[in-house]
C-alpha cells in the first residue's frame, strides 16, 4: 500500500461524517466553502481553534491549484472532500489542472523581518504547521492533496 493510499483511509465509526463540494476553479468559491465549513465543523462538535486551522488550510490550497493549476485560466473543477470522527480529519483535494506539488516549495526563513522576506512560502509553511500529516500527488491527470489532522493525540 503506498502512503497516498494509506492516507486515504478513514474508519468510518459511528460518528463519520463527510462534506463534498464541486466547485468550479474560481476565486468567488471560497467564500461559501468557508460558510459550508463552518456549518459542518458545528454540526460535528469541532472547536474555534480546529475550524480555524481547517478553513485556512482549505482556503490556503485551494486558492493554490486556482493560481497555479489553471495559468491558461480555463475552467475547472476542484472537489473537496472532508472526512471526520472523533479522531481526525481527512482532507482530500483534487483537481483537473496542470500537475503542482504545493509541498516542494522551501519553508520561509522566519528568523528574517517580514518586509526582508520574499513574497510566498507562508501558507504552506501553515499548513503543513496545522496538519499532522500531509501527501501529494499526480495520477490519471488529477492533482491530489491528502491531509490528516488529529482530533484526539495517541
Amino acid at each position: 500500500m503506498t502512503k497516498h493510499e494509506e492516507l486515504n483511509m478513514m474508519e468510518k465509526t459511528p460518528d463519520y461524517r463527510q462534506l463534498f463540494r464541486h466547485l468550479p476553479n474560481t476565486v468567488e468559491v471560497i467564500s461559501s466553502l468557508a460558510k459550508d465549513l463552518e456549518i459542518f465543523g458545528e454540526e460535528v462538535g469541532w472547536d474555534f481553534t480546529v475550524l480555524m486551522q481547517v478553513n485556512l488550510v482549505l482556503e490556503e490550497l485551494v486558492i493554490n491549484v486556482i493560481n497555479y493549476g489553471y495559468p491558461d485560466n480555463r475552467g475547472g473543477y476542484i472537489d473537496v472532500l472532508i472526512e471526520t470522527n472523533a479522531k481526525e480529519i481527512h482532507i482530500h483535494i483534487t483537481d483537473d489542472g496542470k500537475p503542482f506539488n504545493p509541498f516542494q516549495r522551501e519553508a520561509p526563513d522566519l528568523s528574517l523581518d517580514i518586509e526582508d522576506r520574499p513574497i510566498g512560502g507562508l501558507g504552506i509553511y501553515l499548513v503543513k504547521s496545522y496538519m499532522h500529516s500531509y501527501d501529494y500527488c499526480y495520477a490519471k491527470n488529477k492533482n491530489k492533496v491528502t491531509l490528516i489532522k488529529r482530533l484526539i493525540e495517541e
